[in-house]
């Protein structure tokens, strides 16, 4: 295994033990949920981001780096070598950051205000941004690590 994805595997393993642990304080209910999320979300976050990150540079051949040169998107990948195209794993997550669960898990994270200035009127969506919380991070872990599976096989191929 190129050092790269193991690199990815690591991280993504970090995210869940944050999200384990995150799991076991809202389980103790001795903190307020908007506490927790705001000291686990950003942890968990920073661990997927840094996977996919290790991903993104298997993802597109390359099997040695270090943390420094870890790209956030496929914007910031190098162009394929001349007459080489754009691995299909590549053109996905291209997709989904810019439309998908991608884009939403890279996303800063900005905690929200304790007293929200104004309230919307009743019935008006605000946003279709999914809540941040624990749910949607269980999400993004299980959706990352579902990817990567997935695509192993076609990028032991290569």
């Amino acid at each position: 295994m190129p050092r790269t994805r193991g690199a990815a595997n690591q991280s993504l393993y970090r995210a869940r033990i944050a999200l384990s642990a995150w799991d076991q304080a809202r389980d103790a209910d001795r903190h307020p949920e908007a506490q927790l999320t705001a000291t686990f979300l950003p942890a968990v976050q920073m661990h997927l981001k840094q996977a996919y990150g290790w991903f993104l540079l298997a993802a597109s051949g390359k099997e040695s780096a270090d943390s420094s040169e870890l790209p956030q998107t496929t914007a910031e990948l190098a162009e394929p070598d001349a007459g080489k195209s754009v691995p299909p794993e590549l053109r996905e997550f291209s997709i989904l950051e810019s439309e998908g669960w991608l884009g939403e898990m890279l996303a800063p994270w900005e905690e929200p205000d304790a007293q929200p200035a104004m309230s919307a009127p009743a019935g008006l969506l605000t946003s279709d941004r999914a809540v941040p919380g624990f749910a949607l991070a269980e999400q993004w872990v299980q959706r990352l690590n579902a990817m990567m599976d997935r695509m192993d096989d076609s990028l032991a191929e290569c």
